[in-house]
């Protein structure tokens, strides 16, 4: 009888120690927060048909090409050299049509004006 009144005792005071009601628990906080985006889903396709457009600079000539000259779209793999062949024009003429333009490092969708005459 001591033992269970002991026992009964002990769980009296083990279940008084721990309060009865359980703590209230932070609820939740009233502030938006960021939905993530997905980095990717805005990403354009690669394509193997689209070429760069021509920056501003090395698009536009110094000088207005008149009705006496032609305009070329640097292509794949072209050098000044294989334009001016192509139309016949010096490299030193199409290098001096073309001041802005590196022809060592021509990008591709540039507008080349060609000089004739």
């Amino acid at each position: 009888m001591r033992r269970r009144l002991a026992l009964l005792l002990v769980t009296t005071l083990v279940l008084a120690a721990c309060g009865g009601e359980p703590s209230p628990s932070p609820g939740p906080t009233a502030e938006p927060t960021a939905e993530p985006t997905d980095l990717f889903a805005e990403s354009p396709e690669p394509s193997d048909t689209a070429e760069p457009t021509p920056t501003e600079e090395a698009a536009t000539p110094t000088e207005e090409p008149s009705a006496a000259t032609k305009t070329y779209r640097v292509r794949k793999g072209d050098t000044m050299w294989e334009i001016s062949q192509k139309f016949g024009v010096s490299l030193a003429a199409l290098k001096k049509a073309n001041p802005k333009v590196n022809p060592k490092n021509m990008r591709v969708g540039t507008i080349l004006v060609i000089p004739t005459g």
